[in-house]
């Protein structure tokens, strides 16, 4: 398949938070990483409507999850739980890796 594809496996490092745009749509935003041992490779989450409610309930921080997506750059001024993030992940789905 062409085109932008990520697939990640990682850790939850940030609460998961939902907020509700003015139109009704819910949408969720959190924290990964998703480095090799030793290193730090810390990508910003967020996806939309029944997905957002959904994964929402199967996060906490500390746990490893699996996310797919498409990568998109952000524009100046556009809020991410991780401020310095340059990318954020628009995340297909997301699963909880149970140990």
């Amino acid at each position: 398949m062409a085109g932008n594809r990520i697939e990640l496996d990682g850790r939850l490092i940030t609460e998961p938070e939902v907020r509700v745009t003015p139109a009704g749509t819910p949408v969720l935003r959190f924290t990964v990483d998703c480095g090799a041992p030793g290193e730090e490779l810390k990508l910003a989450i967020v996806t939309t409507g029944d997905l957002a409610l959904a994964a929402k309930g199967l996060l906490e921080p500390g746990r490893q999850v699996k996310v797919t997506g498409r990568l998109r750059a952000l524009k100046a001024g556009i809020r991410t739980i991780a401020p310095d993030a340059a990318f954020e992940v628009v995340a297909e789905s997301v699963e909880r890796q149970d140990s």
